[in-house]
């Protein structure tokens, strides 16, 4: 069974990742470097990539996002046996590390380096917080087979 704020964590996660989604969109179309927040990208960072380049890195970073929704959605359906549900976990807690290691990373730059990116680094880690939580609701949730089993 799944608790309410099992589902708050899941489907918050979901939305604040399709803003990430939003933004790499926007940034796509734009043929821009960067995402929104983060840290300035110089002018002559752009000689370094050819025609469309930055275009597809983004819609790639974007697609990257929406599969991070999609794991996060999946976690709803209630697994049963333990190969699935272990390897939902695992990339349940990848993304978490994986938000966790951009909030550090940016958050750093900002403050070590002067770079920019903290706004970044702060949305970095509200999402590490959230797929942290949706990490743990699916977790705690236990197969409706294992408590019949355990009667």
């Amino acid at each position: 069974m799944i608790t309410w704020t099992g589902r708050w964590a899941v489907w918050a996660a979901a939305s604040w990742t399709l803003l990430y989604v939003a933004s790499k969109i926007h940034f796509a179309l734009a043929e821009r470097i960067g995402v929104t927040g983060g840290p300035r990208v110089a002018p002559e960072t752009y000689l370094e990539y050819g025609p469309g380049e930055i275009a597809r890195a983004q819609w790639a970073n974007a697609a990257a996002g929406l599969l991070v929704a999609a794991v996060v959605l999946a976690s709803l359906i209630p697994f049963r046996r333990p190969l699935p549900r272990r390897t939902m976990a695992a990339l349940l807690w990848s993304c978490a590390a994986m938000a966790a290691a951009g909030a550090i990373g940016m958050t750093a730059g900002a403050l070590f380096a002067e770079r920019g990116g903290a706004l970044f680094g702060g949305y970095c880690a509200v999402w590490a917080v959230l797929l942290c939580l949706a990490s743990l609701s699916f977790h705690r949730r236990r197969p409706s087979i294992m408590k019949q089993l355990s009667r």
